[in-house]
């Protein structure tokens, strides 16, 4: 068995070395078989990738083909190294070493290495349909499996968490803050807004540009898919606090200087110092309340008093101007919204997008199909097996029996006893509160449901 190869050029001899350490002798020397064969005038991996991304065009953005660029010169190019490799000498066992490599040279995270191993496989593609001649018979990246991607759950907010953020924001800031949870706008695509985007009567929002960034500058150019452009509603109460008196061409959000507001300006003048204060508040310092900082807003001490139990909690949480969103999306399938609809509003490229990110939010659909097939098993067997107390509890916490409350003591239940009279009850707890509604509510179920 042959253990050594000679190079005439020490460069390849020293590129070839590092082929065989990643990926051992036998591919290593089958690469290198291939490249000797290779005549002057084949394909070399890195020039037919640059032109893959050339041959793109106008599909993609020049700020996205910029990207593929610094992919295929810094992540593709060193491993393979693609300017002395045919593209015929790719291989899967070589993906797959280069896949490795992504994870545990470079520390890519998965969602980073099916980005980079989407434009490798999708130039592949590429290469395999040429016509008239094919430089591939086949795509050798088609089947590579990619380390799992393990969706985070997105941190939305509760109505009193959403009521924090707003007081802590500077008042000047409070409309866009409202205005991103109600509308579920991306921040680049609220800030693109005009004044004749809105439509004062009825709430319609009309979403068909976004700010993004391209060659290290902003600019205004598409949403990010085609299902961004779209209409969505938000509440005329939402309407009333924006300053729609203006030119219908004129920016609908503009900061202090009357420049358009973006996502960036955003952070750096509204989102950044409401973080500040916010985790001040869980630390019980009031320095960044006080009138020598420029505060407009309540008083240290009311905020405390109001908010200082959930301040440590949120201050927990992975929040960022996006939460805007991701609460507004949240809240829509929370009330029993349609995921399609929500999903169209929010300008999702797929439901599947909304349903892996926001799915496990939207109960309210399920428990209603629980509760209507429920009505399928015979009555006697749901009071034998006890099933109709955790009913009665399930359409408590639905809102559909009875009422629960939060108030300053804790929760309010409201009922109505059996001689048709309204009751209520402080309890501390909530699960204490749904089971005396679902015990004691003698009258029918809400017309809402």
């Amino acid at each position: 068995m042959q253990t050594s190869q000679s190079f005439d050029d020490p460069a390849a001899a020293i590129r070839w070395a590092k082929l065989l350490d990643r990926v051992g002798p036998i591919e290593a020397e089958r690469v290198l078989a291939a490249q000797l064969a290779a005549a002057p005038e084949v394909t070399m991996l890195t020039p037919w990738l640059h032109r893959h991304v050339k041959l793109l065009g106008e599909s993609v953005e020049e700020e996205t083909k910029r990207k593929y660029r610094r992919i295929i010169d810094h992540s593709i190019t060193p491993f393979f190294n693609g300017n002395h490799l045919p593209v015929d000498a790719v291989t899967p066992d070589l993906d797959v070493a280069w896949v490795e490599w992504l994870a545990h040279e470079l520390g890519n995270s998965p969602k980073t290495i099916a980005n980079k191993h989407g434009l490798l496989c999708s130039a592949m593609a590429a290469a395999a349909r040429r016509r008239p001649t094919p430089l591939i018979p086949w795509n050798p990246c088609a089947d590579t499996k990619l380390p799992k991607r393990i969706s985070r759950e997105v941190d939305h907010l509760g109505e009193d968490e959403f009521e924090l953020v707003d007081e802590l924001l500077a008042p000047f800031w409070r409309s866009w803050w409202e205005f991103g949870v109600m509308s579920m706008a991306r921040p680049g695509e609220q800030g693109a807004l005009t004044v004749g985007d809105i439509n004062r009567m009825t709430g319609a929002v009309s979403i068909t540009k976004a700010w993004k960034w391209a060659n290290g500058k902003l600019k205004l150019g598409d949403p990010k898919s085609a299902r961004g452009i779209r209409t969505t509603f938000v509440p005329l109460e939402t309407v009333a606090r924006l300053d729609l008196d203006r030119d219908a061409s004129a920016p609908l959000f503009v900061g202090h200087t009357g420049r358009p507001v973006t996502s960036i300006r955003f952070w750096d003048e509204g989102w950044a110092p409401m973080m500040d204060r916010l985790r001040a508040l869980a630390a019980d310092d009031s320095t960044p309340f006080g009138g020598r900082k420029g505060w407009e807003g309540l008083p240290y001490d009311v905020l405390r008093q109001r908010f200082g139990h959930l301040a440590k909690r949120m201050a927990a949480k992975k929040l960022t101007p996006y939460t805007s969103r991701h609460t507004g999306i949240s809240w829509r399938l929370q009330d029993g919204e349609p995921i399609w609809v929500v999903s169209r509003d929010a300008g999702h490229s797929s439901i599947a997008i909304t349903d892996a990110r926001y799915g496990h939010i939207s109960a309210a659909a399920s428990a209603a199909s629980a509760e209507a097939i429920a009505g399928r098993l015979p009555r006697l067997r749901a009071h034998i097996l006890d099933l109709e107390q955790a009913r009665r509890r399930r359409l408590v916490r639905l809102g559909q029996l009875g009422e629960i409350e939060r108030v300053a003591g804790g929760f309010e239940a409201v009922w109505m006893d059996e001689h048709g009279l309204v009751r209520s009850t402080v309890f501390i707890k909530y699960d204490e509160a749904v089971d005396h509604v679902a015990e004691h509510e003698a009258g029918d179920l809400l017309a809402a449901a």
